[in-house]
């Protein structure tokens, strides 16, 4: 009698074998009559022409969704870089700070859907009131670590500088991220908060964001010149 090793490895080279020779079965038809494959839920397949069919069907099946969530992430990627394309083309247009901030924080909640944001910088920022100066600490819990120059995900922020840049709204808030603006006239960002534990998760990505920050940042920058 063999052994549980030994009947794993036989078990193993009967399935190489009948991988190795797909056809094998179609003509041994005394031992297609004597195999059977056993129930393993409810409608499973008895037969192993019917559980054949079921696993193409399943393969399909996942196929399709894998399909149906590329082509997802293709209009999604599409549309989102249509609305980069639309605020680069605003921001060259516009004639002052107010208007430039204006375009962006339109662009951000209209066009990118963004849920909540807050406007921060080390130092007031001429002309723009709307930007919260934030202590060098709080700078750099909000960073936590990241280049001041570079995007980031997944940050967290403690309850009381949430309810400093957000108010009521901060405690709803689920996910962070940054979008810098650093340049020769301005060291500040953009806080962006959602409800959706994801959207500004850890591993979500940065690269639009960073995008963004260089758009942004160059508008800025351009109408803070000194005359």
């Amino acid at each position: 009698m063999a052994t549980a090793p030994e009947h794993d490895a036989q078990a193993e080279q009967v399935r190489q074998y009948l991988l190795e020779h797909p056809q094998y079965l179609w003509d041994q038809e005394d031992l297609l009559l004597s195999l059977t494959l056993p129930h393993v839920g409810r409608g499973s397949a008895s037969s192993l022409l019917e559980r054949q069919a079921q696993v193409l069907r399943d393969e399909n099946s996942r196929l399709q969704q894998r399909i149906a969530a590329l082509l997802g992430a293709a209009q999604q990627n599409a549309a989102l870089g249509l609305h980069l394309s639309d605020l680069a083309t605003e921001l060259l247009n516009t004639p002052d700070c107010p208007a430039t901030m204006n375009t962006v924080l339109t662009r951000l909640h209209e066009g990118f859907q963004v849920e909540a944001l807050a406007l921060i910088a080390r130092t007031p920022v001429s002309g723009l009131p709307q930007f919260t100066v934030l202590e060098e600490a709080d700078f750099l819990e909000i960073l936590d670590g990241s280049p001041p120059t570079q995007a980031a995900t997944g940050l967290s922020i403690n309850p009381s500088l949430r309810s400093t840049l957000f108010a009521a709204e901060g405690a709803a808030l689920e996910s962070f991220a940054l979008i810098p603006l650093v340049g020769q006239h301005i060291q500040a960002g953009i806080v962006l908060g959602s409800q959706n534990p994801e959207r500004y998760a850890k591993d979500a990505g940065a690269d639009l964001l960073n995008q963004i920050a260089r758009l942004v940042t160059a508008a800025l920058d351009r109408c803070l010149t000194p005359c």
